[in-house]
């Protein structure tokens, strides 16, 4: 409008003539034209970009409301990206990889999806899978997944370059489908189950159908007898009283059921079911009922069975029992070989099996046996039964000593006589064997002690006979003599021999109390045995008449308060000085003692003839004399290891050997209050 007027006030002042007037229209006319096509090509622009954008928001919608995902395949790169929903990680998840997370029932399912997209050219296909929603805890989460496929094609290619996957939950669709189904099978089934006669009642009672079953069991005369067809449920006796004033309920009961002219006579079992409407009001009955007739018999069949086979069972048990009692008390085991196999089997129990061994380690078992070259020829030398006395190594029991067992062997044979293996028992009689070597020992002990007995006897009688006729002979004597230093020694002499016999009088009497099952009496006072020690080494240095042998003692405490026996470590130390008096003719006999261990330890060392090292570890032992020629009765060590042991110590003897001298020692436990 402003042109054609800017056009016309120029035509009124003469600035334009007519042709330039026609060529400014037609360009204003252009412009206008152009202008107006612009912008209706914006508007409808917008109008599309309004409408895309309503129909994404549309579908976006959509998708979230039904929970769905979009998911974008790329064949080219084998690769899955999530379009919409967290699908797949934020990274996206490899083809291969995808089946990590899939069922393992529908991978296969789903390789085909993908090869119909593919390689068969659809443009679109469908599949069910299920995902484990549980990720890289694979802890089977299991939802079903509805897959929509659809492939995009790129123009000169034959297969495709992406394929968009929308993916919809369907579980608990799937998951209902799946329990009606199971439902309606269920119904259909139990109305079709053989077994079951089945018939339904409308609400006042009247027959609507019954089941082949139905029919067989009660004799229907026709398709609609009208026995059951216009008669009610409620009508029949059965029914009359548990069904009274016309009211169903849940019924179930077993009869006998009789109709004489239908020649129905059986047990059944008859369960009455009313169903509802949602209010509640009666709609149909159900019937259902079953012949048990058989089932009756065969119960009280069993039943009779039953209590047959529980007593044939007790008798089985009691006898296994008892089988296991002797195979436990007599520690046997059963065991079978078999040929075929070269194995054997070992049977701790009627029903527990050990695991099989070949020939080769069985064999490896026996140390003297028969049985171990009988099992390279098994078939030729175990033809007949054989029992015998092996000692091998255990075969069921652990450990690695080796047992005597008694080994019996039957061979068995099939219906056609050929032998299959041996059977047999094997039986641990080590302890039978034990026993018999003990008792052997014992004889012999008993033996050795007898003749032991009699030279301990002849050694005593001698050894007594010594001192009674020294102390005798000197007694008769002690008159004649004149001069004091002359009756003097003849007193000593007496007194060193009256010492003598009271000695041996001891030994003798304490042997007797330990052989008698008595034990050494310990008594522990509190004592000064620094003092003690002294008194001690000043009765032992009299002994000592040799004056080649200096007596030496090591005192090392002036006061040392402690808890011991003194009177029972006298009679240790006195034994140690009195057989080092015996054996040594020159030297030395120190006596000693010092702390150690939290107790003490004594010890009498001497230059004598020493103990060779195969007679130190007997040199205790009662009646054990080195030199038969030297005075003693070879008790005096014995009784002080007994001493010691009563102590709760230890005694022992260290020697080079003959000639190098010895030197006795004993540690025993005590308290010491005080030392100085």
């Amino acid at each position: 409008m402003n042109s054609i007027f800017l056009h016309s006030t120029l035509l009124q002042i003469g600035f334009l003539d007519t042709p330039s007037v026609l060529m400014v229209t037609l360009t204003a006319l252009a412009f206008l034209v152009t202008w107006g096509i612009n912008r209706i090509s914006i508007l409808r622009i917008r109008r599309r970009v309004k409408e895309s954008k309503e129909i994404y928001d549309i579908i976006q919608h959509t998708l979230d409301v039904n929970a769905n995902y979009v998911v974008r395949l790329d064949l080219r790169q084998r690769w899955g990206y999530n379009l919409h929903g967290q699908f797949l990680p934020e990274a996206g998840m490899g083809y291969e990889e995808s089946f990590q997370y899939m069922h393992p029932e529908d991978q296969q399912h789903y390789r085909r999806f993908i090869a119909k997209l593919y390689h068969e050219g659809a443009e679109t296909a469908e599949c069910i899978f299920r995902w484990d929603i549980s990720g890289d805890q694979h802890a089977g989460e299991w939802r079903y997944m509805h897959d929509q496929g659809v492939a995009e094609y790129v123009e000169g290619l034959k297969t495709p370059i992406n394929i968009f996957c929308t993916l919809t939950d369907q579980t608990e669709q799937i998951l209902q489908e799946q329990e009606e189904h199971e439902l309606t099978d269920k119904y259909r089934k139990t109305f079709e189950e053989s077994l079951v006669g089945l018939a339904f009642y409308d609400q006042e009672g009247h027959l609507l159908t019954v089941n082949q079953k139905m029919r067989e069991i009660l004799k229907f005369q026709s398709e609609d007898d009208p026995y059951y067809f216009e008669k009610t449920l409620y009508d029949m006796p059965i029914f009359r009283e548990v069904l009274a004033n016309r009211h169903a309920e849940e019924l179930y009961f077993c009869s006998k059921t009789i109709i004489m002219d239908r020649d129905v006579n059986c047990y059944t079992e008859i369960r009455v079911h009313p169903i509802h409407d949602e209010q509640g009001a009666l709609v149909y009955i159900t019937l259902s009922i079953r012949d048990v007739t058989q089932e009756r018999a065969l119960y009280l069949q069993s039943k009779q069975n039953g209590l047959e086979m529980r007593r044939a069972n007790e008798e089985i048990q009691n006898l296994e029992n008892e089988i296991q009692y002797l195979m436990d008390s007599c520690d046997m085991c059963f065991w079978r070989t078999n040929f075929a196999d070269k194995t054997v089997t070992f049977y701790k129990g009627l029903k527990t099996a050990m695991p099989p061994m070949d020939f080769e380690e069985l064999r490896a078992h026996f140390v003297q046996s028969t049985f171990k070259d009988d099992l390279l020829d098994p078939e030729h030398r175990l033809q007949k039964p054989k029992a015998e006395l092996t000692l091998c190594h255990p075969f069921f029991h652990e450990g690695e000593a080796l047992q005597w067992n008694i080994i019996d062997s039957v061979p068995y044979h099939d219906q056609d006589g050929k032998q299959l293996g041996t059977y047999g028992i094997i039986r641990n009689v080590t302890p039978l064997i034990q026993k018999q070597e003990q008792l052997k020992q014992e004889t012999e002990r008993a033996q050795n002690s007898g003749r032991m007995k009699s030279v301990f006897m002849a050694n005593m009688t001698h050894e007594i006979r010594t001192p009674l006729n020294a102390i005798v002979g000197f007694s008769d004597v002690l008159s004649m003599l004149e001069t004091p230093e002359e009756k003097q020694e003849i007193v000593r002499v007496i007194m060193n021999n009256c010492d003598m016999l009271l000695r041996l009088i001891n030994d003798i009497l304490a042997v007797s109390a330990i052989d008698g099952g008595g034990s050494i009496y310990v008594h522990a006072v509190e004592t000064n045995f620094a003092e003690d020690f002294e008194a001690i080494c000043k009765s032992l240095a009299q002994r000592i008449q040799n004056p080649n042998v200096a007596f030496i003692q090591e005192n090392p405490y002036t006061t040392l308060t402690a808890v011991l026996d003194k009177e029972r470590i006298q009679q240790v130390i006195t034994n140690f000085v009195t057989n080092a008096v015996k054996y040594t003719n020159e030297g030395h006999i120190k006596v000693g003692y010092k702390q150690q261990d939290g107790g003490l330890y004594f010890y009498c060392e001497d230059t004598g003839a020493g103990i060779p090292k195969e007679d130190q570890d007997k040199i205790f032992e009662r009646f054990v004399k080195l030199n038969d020629y030297v005075q003693g009765t070879g008790l005096g060590l014995n009784i002080s290891k007994a001493i010691v042991e009563a102590f709760h110590g230890q005694i022992g003897v260290n020697s080079e050997g003959a000639g190098q001298g010895s030197t006795f020692w004993f540690w025993i436990p005590c308290d010491i209050k005080t030392k100085i």
